[in-house]
């Protein structure tokens, strides 16, 4: 049997489940959560050129949204601690929107 290669994301349960979040959500989300996840990585002077991240076919589902893009970018080449953390505060920030939507839904 052949073994399913996974996403560089599915390595950490807990980052596969914050992308798969981050995936279903609306674009404006998918957005905040980007910008956080930049806003975040500049408090660990963590620095990444990302001229590399244009030399493939833009076919991911976050290659849609340049900042989305960006951010994945980043959570990728990031230390592990930092992706985990950043991954947390993520199902954390989407679960608590989705709960307020569905609050002001009723």
């Amino acid at each position: 049997m052949e073994k399913k290669q996974k996403r560089w994301y599915d390595a950490d349960p807990v980052l596969s489940r914050a992308v798969a979040l981050w995936e279903k959500a609306d674009e404006e989300l998918q957005t905040i959560c980007a910008e956080y996840v930049l806003d975040k990585l500049k408090d660990f002077d963590f620095k990444m050129s990302l001229e590399e991240q244009y030399n493939y076919i833009l076919r991911r589902w976050y290659d849609k949204n340049v900042t989305v893009s960006h951010a994945m970018e980043y959570i990728k080449r990031a230390p592990f601690e930092l992706r985990h953390e950043l991954a947390l505060d993520i199902i954390e920030y989407i679960e608590k929107m989705e709960a307020e939507k569905d609050k002001n839904d009723l």
